[in-house]
C-alpha cells in the first residue's frame, strides 16, 4: 500500500489554524499530497471492516481536498470547517467539476446533522489543533450523535513523538511570488506546538502580507480511546498510518478507526 504523504515540508505546517491569510495559497502549498490516495486508504479500511456507507462526513474539511474525492466516487458528501474562507475555496473547487457536496462553515466542537451519516473523517492534522481534552471529548459526542448506526469514524492524528521532535526555530520558504516565514516552538511540557507564521503572497505588482499563529498539541493513543469509549465509540484500530500495522515510536501520523458501541445504537 502506498502512503500518500506530502512532497513539500510546508504541507504538514499549513494543517492548522483558520486560515484567513492561507486560504488563497494552501492548495499550492500542499499541492505535492496524494489526497486520491488518503481516500483509497479509507475505502480499504472500509472494506476490513464490512462497512459500506452512502454518506460522509469530512470535519475540519478545509478547501475540499479530503471530501471531494468522495464525491467523485459517487458518495454523498458534507464537508463542515471554521473557516469562511477555506470553505470558499472548497465551493469553487467543486463548482468547477460540476459535483455536489454540502459544506458548512461550523466549529466542529459544536454541530449536528439534519440526517444520519455512514461516515465521519476527519483529516490532516484536523484533530491535532483542538488543543483541549474536553473540546476533543466534544468532537466526538458530536460525532457519535451523527453516525448512522453502523457507521464509522476514521480519523487521524499526528504522534505525540513526531510533534516533540520538531525543530524549534525559524524557516524560511521562498517562491517566486512568496515567501513564506514561520518559527516554531514546542513547550515539552503540555504537549503544544506552536507556530507564528509571516506570509507574502504577491498581487499584481504588489505583496499582500499576513500573519497568523497556529498550534497543535499532540495525543496519546491509550487517551484518546478513553475519550472515544466515553463518547460512545469502540475502537476497531488504530494504526501507522496508510497501513494496517500498529502504531509504534518512529510512527508520524496515527489512524484511528471507531464504531458507535452497540449501547449506543
Amino acid at each position: 500500500m502506498k502512503s500518500p504523504g506530502a512532497s513539500m515540508l510546508f504541507a504538514e505546517v499549513v494543517a492548522m489554524g483558520q486560515y484567513r491569510g492561507l486560504a488563497d495559497i494552501y492548495d499550492y502549498l500542499v499541492a505535492g499530497v496524494d489526497f486520491e490516495g488518503w481516500i483509497d486508504y479509507v475505502e480499504d479500511i472500509l472494506k476490513r471492516f464490512s462497512c459500506k456507507p452512502c454518506t460522509v462526513l469530512d470535519l475540519a474539511c478545509g478547501t475540499g481536498n479530503t471530501i471531494i474525492p468522495f464525491a467523485r466516487r459517487g458518495y454523498k458528501a458534507y464537508g463542515l470547517d471554521l473557516s469562511a474562507e477555506m470553505i470558499e475555496q472548497a465551493r469553487t473547487k467543486t463548482r468547477q467539476e460540476g459535483l455536489h457536496i454540502e459544506f458548512t462553515v461550523k466549529d466542529i466542537r459544536e454541530f449536528a446533522m439534519s440526517e444520519p451519516v455512514g461516515l465521519v473523517t476527519c483529516f490532516h492534522d484536523g484533530l491535532n489543533y483542538i488543543i483541549r481534552e474536553e473540546d476533543i471529548a466534544k468532537v466526538f459526542c458530536c460525532v457519535c450523535s451523527c453516525l448512522a448506526p453502523d457507521g464509522l469514524f476514521i480519523f487521524d492524528l499526528n504522534a505525540v513523538s513526531w510533534i516533540g521532535a520538531t525543530a524549534d526555530g525559524p524557516v524560511v520558504i521562498e517562491e517566486p511570488d512568496l515567501t513564506i516565514i514561520y518559527e516554531t516552538v514546542h513547550n515539552r511540557e503540555d504537549g503544544l506546538w506552536s507556530v507564528a507564521l509571516t506570509g507574502f503572497v504577491r498581487e499584481g505588482e504588489l505583496f499582500r502580507r499576513f500573519k497568523e499563529t497556529h498550534c497543535e498539541r499532540g495525543y496519546a493513543p491509550e487517551l484518546i480511546k478513553g475519550l472515544l469509549s466515553a463518547a460512545g465509540f469502540e475502537t476497531l484500530g488504530v494504526y501507522d498510518a496508510f497501513t494496517f500495522n500498529d502504531v509504534h515510536q518512529r510512527s508520524r501520523r496515527h489512524f484511528y478507526v471507531a464504531r458507535k458501541s452497540y449501547e449506543c445504537r
